[in-house]
């Protein structure tokens, strides 16, 4: 017990038990070909089609949910964004 407890051999990215879930399920989905396009979102301004997300997110839960709300505008602020990941 020399090492302080820690486990010897393989790394969890190398054990078949701790794989990728997300990578998993972009496998197993079927997407549209429109989210296979690239979108350059420096030209886009979120200031402008954030309050068209945030009614359309009121409209679809039924009530006001700011968490979803932030959560959708981090993903969108991201310089490198995967659609499918977004749907997913």
């Amino acid at each position: 017990m020399g090492d302080a407890g820690f486990f010897r051999g393989t790394s969890s990215d190398q054990d078949g038990r701790f794989s990728d879930k997300e990578k998993k399920l972009l496998k197993q989905m079927k997407f549209e070909n429109t989210l296979d396009r690239k979108i350059n979102m420096d030209k886009i301004n979120l200031d402008v089609i954030k309050p068209w997300i945030t009614m359309r997110i009121n409209d679809i839960l039924g009530i006001e949910d700011d968490v979803v709300i932030e959560y959708i505008m981090s993903q969108l602020e991201e310089k490198d964004i995967n659609p499918k990941i977004m749907q997913v």
